[in-house]
Formats: C-alpha cells, structure tokens, sequence
C-alpha cells in the first residue's frame, strides 16, 4: 500500500469544504527569492481547486510611489496575477531615517481583519505566508470558531511555530505549481 504524504493527507481532509486563501505577499516574494523560484498563481489556483470548494484567493500586497524604481515590476506583476486573485492594496511607506528611507509595507493587520470579518462563510482558511505573526489568528480561526485552518510557504521560510500546526510546505508541490 503506498503512504500518503503529509500533503496529501491534509488536502483530502479540506474534500468539498468552502476556503479562503489569503496571500502574504512580501512574505511570498522574499521567500521566492530566496528560494530561486516563484509560485504560479494560476497553475496554484487550479491545484488547489481540485480538493475544495474554493471561494476567493486574497492577495496582499504594498505599491510603491511611481517614482519608486520597484513600481513598475510591482505594476507588471499584479497585472499578471489579476486574472487569479483578488487584489488586495496600500501604498508603500517611505520613513526617513538618519538620511535614508526604510520602506515599509506590512500587510499583516488587513489580512487578519478581512479573515475576522468573512470567517462565518468559511470551513477552511489558508495563509500563504510563513510568518509567525499569524499564530494567534490561527488559535481565533480554530478555537474560537471551530474551522480549520492551513499555513502555506516554502519550507525554508516556515517559522517553527506554524510547523507545529497544520502546514503545507509548497516545495512538496512545486512541481505542479512552479512559474
């Protein structure tokens, strides 16, 4: 009898249930950086719609100013990913510091609200991010409401605290899902 995998496992348990994916995107793309390769948002969707009923794919993400020489490759990018998700947006914050510029563009507050806010129509809720910071939703999502909830990221970039909880790292699909 061949073993199932981990991943394989926890897709079969989310079978037919309504889910939400919410995307860390700066988590996304510095650990795709990191890692030498980028998930396909469209190759992802289709993956993941084969084991749920998939209602939406949230994805966060900071716009630099125009004058940002990030802008253009961020306004490319989102024109690429359109077709696959919801595009979820704020500016970038320029901070000055000692004579330079600290970018800031944290996205995690609105990804917990919006999961706050839409948890009542959902059975399962993934997070694509790898961030610790999103424990304690996962407590609110599980305990409070009883629904499940699954962290994704490349496993390089998986904190130790979400190894602990139900958890698909994306090196296990990649080949499914790579750009």
């Amino acid at each position: 009898m061949e073993k199932i995998s981990k991943t394989e496992e926890i897709l079969e348990k989310i079978k037919g249930k309504k889910v939400g994916i919410f995307c860390d995107g700066a988590n996304l793309f510095h650990a795709s950086k990191e890692n030498r390769w980028q998930i396909d948002l469209g190759k992802f969707k289709d993956f993941i719609c084969k084991f749920c009923d998939l209602q939406f794919i949230n994805y966060y993400l900071t716009i630099p100013a125009k004058n940002d020489s990030n802008f253009y490759g961020t306004s490319s990018f989102i024109e690429k990913i359109k077709p696959f998700v919801n595009i979820k947006s704020k500016e970038l914050k320029y901070i000055p510091i000692g004579g330079q510029v600290m970018k800031k563009g944290n996205m995690d507050v609105e990804i917990i609200l919006d999961v706050v806010r839409i948890i009542k129509k959902l059975e399962v809720v993934i997070i694509m991010s790898g961030d610790s910071d999103f424990l304690e939703l996962g407590k609110y999502v599980v305990c409070e409401n009883k629904k499940n909830i699954i962290y994704v990221s490349y496993e390089k970039n998986m904190s130790w605290e979400l190894r602990k909880c139900w958890h698909i790292y994306i090196d296990n699909i990649r080949e499914k899902v790579i750009l």
